[in-house]
């Protein structure tokens, strides 16, 4: 019974939370939000994606209009 709950909370996580959280974006998608996929975002960039390759994230710039946080 046990085995089943774990496996039951393991598919909900999958099912909802990680995609939710995470979305893997290719190259092309992120230049054509705007973005550019690499290793960090400057202070004067967003993070807005994770990028399919590794360890990398697709970065774009902050909107002046955006708050930093201090």
């Amino acid at each position: 019974m046990r085995i089943f709950y774990y496996l039951l909370h393991f598919l909900c996580y999958v099912t909802f939370i990680l995609p939710a959280t995470c979305i893997l974006v290719d190259a092309d998608r992120c230049t054509k939000r705007y973005g550019r996929c690499k290793r960090d975002c400057l202070e004067s960039e967003k993070q807005i994606d994770i990028c399919s390759s590794p360890r990398k994230i697709c970065c774009t710039e902050r909107l002046y209009e955006e708050d930093y946080i201090f």
